[in-house]
């Protein structure tokens, strides 16, 4: 499992915390801390940025799977996903996400964005909370996206 001290030391995860406390959703937060990595898979960063825009907020604000979550799951499918249907490789890309995702559960606690943020209800107004200093204090949103940058960084650079 991830440490506090793994987390502390990651660049990248420094990187995705900078990302989110600059504007960016969680998803793009983490995505754009391997910024480098998804160019030399020949991927345009603002073309994978602008695919992970709804994704913010657990979907758009629906606070289901955390989109720090979501980035870590496309991260690992653009190093080992298929292009082809084959039960084999489908099976061991599962295999790594579970994997992955748990750990960053059994650091964090949940996948679940409201679960995350302590949340009664299942989803938000679709308009985005302003991102004031009180916005930053009472979310985890930056340590979690520096969680799942970290978790990457650790298994994958």
């Amino acid at each position: 499992m991830i440490t506090k001290e793994e987390i502390e030391r990651s660049v990248r995860g420094q990187k995705a915390k900078e990302h989110f406390t600059s504007g960016y959703n969680c998803t793009q937060s983490v995505l754009l801390a391997f910024e480098d990595y998804i160019e030399g898979k020949g991927l345009d960063p603002k073309t994978v940025l602008r695919m992970a825009s709804p994704m913010g907020g657990g979907i758009s604000r629906l606070r289901e799977v955390c989109g720090t979550v979501s980035a870590l799951c496309l991260l690992i499918g653009l190093t080992d996903g298929y292009d082809i249907p084959d039960d084999e490789k489908k099976k061991a890309l599962y295999h790594k996400v579970q994997s992955l995702a748990l750990e960053f559960q059994e650091y964090n606690g949940s996948i679940v964005c409201r679960e995350l943020l302590g949340l009664s209800q299942k989803h938000d107004e679709p308009t985005p909370s302003k991102r004031t200093n009180a916005y930053y204090a009472k979310r985890p949103c930056a340590d979690l996206c520096a969680a799942a940058a970290a978790i990457f960084e650790k298994h994958y650079l």
